[in-house]
């Protein structure tokens, strides 16, 4: 009598893996049954195992300008427009306008004179207005500067030549000396100050960046 066929699940079974107790071990990486791969995966990432992207830096804030510069150009804009001012009604008055005018004869050689500088005076006042709006010019603010502080010099020798003239103008006299290295020492300042700021910015990304590559 011939032995019975084997059957499936049987431990004699020539494969002997098919019985639920004979299951062959799972290959690391698998996915569960009845799971997708990519489930698995997804799972693996929020658990914190290998193969969670590492976080990336952040990037350095851009280097941004003070409001310093704005300040800055609306007060020389400011000074821009008094200048011309002066400068414009000097010309239209002529000497007549002088608060020590006695309204008497004319000098028409002073006269001249008198309206030709008033009409440099007008040109310096829509220089420092240029120089403002355009600030790409704004080296030209030295000398600028400079044609004013000439002037107060000039009002000093007058004084020294020709005697005490109106306090008005020992009050511009006052400005035209004490306010164009004023207004430079603040133009070097605030570049100055800018470049630091700069520089910080740049070394804070760089080493942010650093810091990123050795994670």
């Amino acid at each position: 009598m011939s032995n019975a066929a084997p059957t499936p699940g049987d431990r004699n079974s020539p494969t002997g893996t098919d019985g639920p107790g004979n299951q062959a071990p799972k290959a690391p990486g698998t996915s569960t049954p009845g799971v997708p791969a990519s489930d698995a995966s997804t799972r693996r990432e929020r658990s914190g195992k290998p193969g969670r992207a590492a976080k990336q830096p952040k990037a350095a804030k851009p280097y941004k300008s003070s409001d310093d510069w704005g300040v800055f150009r609306a007060v020389v804009i400011g000074v821009g427009i008094l200048v011309a001012g002066f400068g414009l009604y000097n010309l239209i008055t002529g000497t007549a306008g002088l608060p020590d005018s006695s309204g008497g004869e004319v000098d028409p050689t002073l006269e001249s004179q008198y309206r030709f500088f008033a009409a440099m005076m007008v040109g310096v006042g829509a220089a420092f207005v240029a120089i403002a709006v355009k600030f790409q010019w704004a080296n030209m603010l030295w000398l600028v500067c400079l044609m004013v502080f000439l002037g107060g010099i000039g009002r000093v020798l007058s004084w020294a030549f020709s005697g005490t003239p109106h306090f008005t103008f020992i009050v511009l006299m006052i400005v035209e000396l004490a306010f164009p290295p004023a207004l430079l020492v603040w133009h070097r300042f605030i570049a100055k100050t800018s470049d630091l700021r700069r520089e910080y910015s740049q070394q804070a990304g760089g080493d942010a960046g650093i810091a990123g590559g050795s994670r």
